[in-house]
């Protein structure tokens, strides 16, 4: 029986009442990975699952051809 490798992204929740911390002054995310075409750009963050990334670049292989 094969063991899938879990992979544990940390998070922070804020409450809605905190008005000192907002977003903006966290800055936007960098993009951890950034597909670009002619006529399209896909960024993925933090946090994405790789099979996501790979379905998407194989999804992208297969209409190109």
């Amino acid at each position: 029986m094969a063991i899938e490798k879990l992979n544990i992204v940390p998070v922070k929740l804020e409450s809605d009442s905190d008005s000192t911390s907002t977003s903006t002054s966290r800055g936007p995310l960098k993009p951890v990975c950034v597909i670009q075409a002619t006529d399209l750009k896909i960024s993925f963050y933090p946090g994405v699952k790789p099979h996501i990334i790979q379905t998407v670049i194989k999804e992208l292989n297969r209409s190109d051809s």
